[in-house]
């Protein structure tokens, strides 16, 4: 009788253990089948033109808001271009003591030269500012495809090695290092969130940046408020380049992950293989406060205020 309960105790235990392994293994999956899933998400966010978020009725709304000729932000730019316009020609005119000094004609051919180029400006904000954001989302893409190359983390593969490690640990053993994966799978969903944050703030950003760009664009026409428009332009480069700063963070994390990966794969016991994992939790949450910074570090790159 006694051979008999011991036979079904152990077959319990067993039956334990190998759930515990199995648990273990799937925990690992999910953890990184998570993470690829925020490096994919992030990559298609911070890739996106504005002009394709949310099928494009943002961008149609200010179009239609800031772009249409006569018509809100863009009349209010033009009656500031008059100004400035108006304002440069009498200068040019004045700006002699004595009036048969002044080349009027000389004059006359610059002003008209630089109201062409001020208007031509204005009038084409809308190209610019998406020819600007264009360049960026093309650097952004084309660095997002050796981003997610680079990673792409496959639980299989990377913990094979793990898994004879687990077959001869005892259940207790086991346990805690589940719980100890069980808190480190928290890091990927604090990691999404945040991604999720940024990526969608950056893109209000980019919409509020749209919306005004033909009033800071038309101060360009004076020289003496010219800092206003080149101001706008480094923060339009700062917003558009801010994704770049995104997916670079999430690269390096994906190295970080990938080389804890291999040290788990290769450790002789499940204390050597766990030793790494509170670290890894403190990496994540560094990244997470790392990309929530990239908007400042964007714009002081580009010394945009």
């Amino acid at each position: 009788m006694c051979a008999f309960l011991n036979g079904i105790v152990e077959s319990i235990l067993e039956t334990l253990h190998e759930m515990l392994v199995s648990a273990i293994m799937s925990s690992f999956d999910s953890i990184f089948d998570s993470f690829n899933d925020r490096v994919d998400h992030a990559v298609d966010i911070a890739g996106m033109h504005p002009e394709d978020w949310v099928g494009g009725t943002p961008w149609q709304m200010v179009q239609t808001v800031a772009y249409s000729a006569g018509v809100g932000v863009m009349l209010i730019a033009g009656l500031i271009l008059g100004f400035f316009l108006a304002l440069d020609l009498i200068q040019a005119l004045v700006e002699k003591n004595n009036f048969a000094d002044i080349d009027v004609i000389g004059q006359l051919i610059k002003w008209i030269v630089k109201s062409f180029i001020a208007i031509t400006i204005l009038a084409n904000v809308a190209t610019i500012i998406g020819a600007i954001f264009a360049i960026g989302q093309g650097v952004i893409q084309d660095a997002g495809g050796a981003i997610m190359a680079n990673a792409a983390l496959e639980g299989d593969t990377i913990f094979a090695g793990l898994q004879p490690v687990l077959e001869d640990a005892e259940i207790y053993e086991l346990v805690l290092f589940l719980l100890q994966i069980q808190i480190l799978r928290l890091g990927a969903p604090i990691l999404g969130i945040v991604i999720f944050v940024v990526t969608l703030g950056r893109m209000f950003e980019i919409m509020m940046y749209l919306l005004i760009a033909p009033i800071p664009l038309a101060t360009m026409a004076n020289q003496e408020y010219r800092t206003i428009g080149n101001n706008y332009l480094k923060g339009i480069f700062a917003v558009a380049f801010q994704g770049l700063l995104i997916l670079a963070v999430i690269a390096i994390l994906g190295s970080i992950f990938q080389d804890w990966a291999a040290g788990v794969s290769q450790a002789t016991s499940l204390f050597a293989a766990s030793h790494g994992i509170w670290s890894l939790g403190g990496y994540t949450i560094i990244a997470a406060v790392a990309i929530g910074k990239t908007s400042a570090i964007s714009k002081s790159i580009f010394n945009a205020t």
